[in-house]
């Protein structure tokens, strides 16, 4: 739990027992803030209580602020408390305050910030989910990373996470993909390149997975059947969904399931989910609007089943059912977040690609219609990642087979840099993927920064061991030392950026955004890099004093607090922590 949660525990308390005895009520807990002041001029911690809760005791903002400051003054952990503007409270906190925060970091060690938010409620996060028809790009990585590092924060904070990637197996795209392997090979045996037309995929690797299919088979499959039509589409699903496994196993992403979109047809869950529609009443017979934007692709202006979407907030009412009985792929997906729910998520998280933000509307009303309102949908959008090679942008198409595969990317910069640049960004926003950039050894490289944090805090311990008797300098003697020593303004400055690690994760869970974590470590791994420079310029201010082992060891706590919060950062954003930067 972070400190800004035991300090409104405590401000909830006044209110309760003194401010507003007899107007208090059980609600009053979520009416009012505790946060970080907008500048640092403001004091350590801010409150909206007396603006917010004024009006429930008929009392002037200030007048109400002034009761609050009375009781907050007797607490033995206040160091100053102003009122500014129309009621807003701004108090700052003792030395102690911040050493007994510095002390849980280290009692804690990699269960510090843990919280219990989602109170082992289960969540489905679905995140990927690229159509089997090719490799994964880089485009795909961003959603990847995001979905990876969101279920790694939620599982922090108390949530029973599933991951899972729903394969998009049936389709216009599989016959596409279909037909495009039986193309390649067949060019494999009548040795005659002719230009692939814009009906077929044209990416490479389909000649690969054609050597393949030859390779294990021969001729087998080269005459035209039904059978070999089936055989090659399954061979070719398998040989690439094999290959997006690889790829995202090099990235570090695992999932709890893949799903089928084939095996919901098989299993007759799309037609169970259109009858519960039925039962309800929200599916009727007509002719659907043609869309306003470019997603004709499914319209038909005759006669079909409609899913009242509009009864739900989405723009117009959606098809379900073709004229010719054929379902239509948001039929698919309503049977499929069904199934979900039957399965006993009742909070659901999507993640998707920048060209799917139109489709959120529907797909949350349909949600909103088969669980009658009992379960939650979020969904995430990752914008478009921008590749920059040498100073210029890579063109990319996926309708050309141009694309910069994860693979390639992986191979050239690592797993930890990439997983790091992903999430420098709030997933709303386009990022630039600079090659070049992202391994270059210097604080422009944010990566480099925080890595070299870490690298250095396991290099003060590595001397601190060369310089003091190890029984005097262990873990235990420095997490129990009474910190009387550290009175730096710049060391209790490095103290409040690292006890604010709680209340990251809480709100990089409440919000989903993982890319919080990527900003405080980079704001953490400053202030420390900031005062290592202190210590090149003025020795006292060096993390090692020979002379004065005392200092040594309370600074040493500094030092193994830093490492901790890093290290914990880190983890959860799948990025190894360095001992030493190579």
């Amino acid at each position: 739990m972070s400190y800004y949660n035991n300090l409104k525990s405590d401000i909830n308390k006044i209110l309760k027992t003194k401010v507003m005895k007899d107007t208090y009520r059980k609600e009053v807990v979520n009416m009012f803030q505790v946060s970080q002041p907008p500048k640092e001029k403001f004091g350590d911690v801010s409150t909206n209580a007396a603006f917010s809760l004024s009006k429930l005791s008929k009392t002037n903002p200030k007048i109400f602020a002034e009761k609050i400051i009375k009781e907050l003054k007797k607490e033995n952990y206040i160091e100053d408390v102003k009122i500014e503007g129309s009621g807003f409270i701004n108090f700052s906190l003792k030395r102690n305050f911040w050493i007994n925060e510095i002390k849980k970091v280290l009692n804690q060690k990699d269960k510090y910030g843990e919280n219990n938010i989602g109170n082992s409620k289960k969540i489905v996060i679905e995140f990927v989910s690229a159509n089997p028809t090719g490799p994964l790009h880089i485009g795909h990585c961003r959603g990847a990373v995001y979905g990876d590092v969101l279920s790694n924060i939620m599982k922090k904070s108390g949530y029973k996470v599933h991951k899972e990637y729903y394969i998009n197996d049936t389709g216009s795209q599989i016959e596409k993909l279909t037909n495009s392997v039986i193309y390649r090979y067949q060019e494999l045996f009548n040795k005659k390149e002719n230009k692939i037309d814009n009906s077929l995929y044209p990416g490479e690797y389909l000649i690969d997975l054609a050597k393949e299919l030859k390779k294990k088979y021969g001729k087998k499959y080269i005459k035209e059947s039904k059978e070999n039509y089936y055989f090659i589409q399954s061979f070719s699903l398998k040989w690439i969904l094999d290959l997006i496994k690889k790829d995202l196993n090099l990235l570090g992403v695992n999932f709890d399931s893949f799903f089928s979109e084939n095996n919901l047809v098989k299993k007759n869950k799309i037609s169970k989910c259109m009858n519960f529609l039925k039962k309800k009443k929200l599916i009727y017979k007509g002719i659907p609007e043609k869309p306003k934007g470019g997603d004709v692709d499914e319209w038909e202006p005759r006669e079909q089943y409609l899913f009242k979407s509009t009864k739900f907030g989405d723009d117009v009412d959606r098809s379900l059912q073709k004229f010719d009985g054929e379902y239509t792929y948001f039929a698919k997906d309503v049977a499929y977040h069904f199934d979900k729910y039957n399965r006993g998520y009742s909070s659901m998280i999507n993640v998707w690609g920048a060209d799917h933000g139109g489709y959120i509307k529907r797909l949350s009303s349909a949600v909103n219609a088969i669980t009658e309102k009992k379960a939650d949908i979020s969904i995430k959008v990752c914008q478009m990642v921008k590749v920059i090679n040498n100073k210029k942008k890579l063109k990319m198409s996926k309708r050309e087979g141009k694309f910069v595969s994860l693979n390639d990317v992986l191979n050239d910069v690592g797993r930890d840099v990439t997983r790091f640049i992903m999430l420098l960004r709030k997933n709303n926003e386009d990022i630039d993927f600079d090659l070049q950039k992202v391994t270059e050894e210097s604080k422009d490289n944010p990566v480099f920064y925080v890595q070299y944090a870490h690298a250095r805090c396991c290099s003060v311990l590595r001397e601190a061991n060369k310089h003091f008797n190890k029984n005097e300098i262990s873990f235990e003697k420095i997490k129990n030392n009474s910190f009387k020593e550290i009175v730096d303004k710049n060391e209790i400055s490095i103290i409040k950026e690292i006890v604010k690690w709680p209340k990251i994760l809480e709100d990089s869970s409440n919000y989903h955004e993982p890319h919080r974590i990527t900003f405080f470590l980079q704001s953490l791994a400053a202030k420390f890099h900031s005062f290592w420079n202190y210590g090149k310029i003025d020795p006292s201010k060096r993390f090692l004093n020979i002379d004065n082992k005392d200092l040594s060891i309370s600074r040493l706590g500094l030092i193994y607090s830093v490492k901790i919060v890093i290290s914990n950062g880190l983890n959860l954003l799948g990025v190894k922590p360095l001992n030493v930067m190579k």
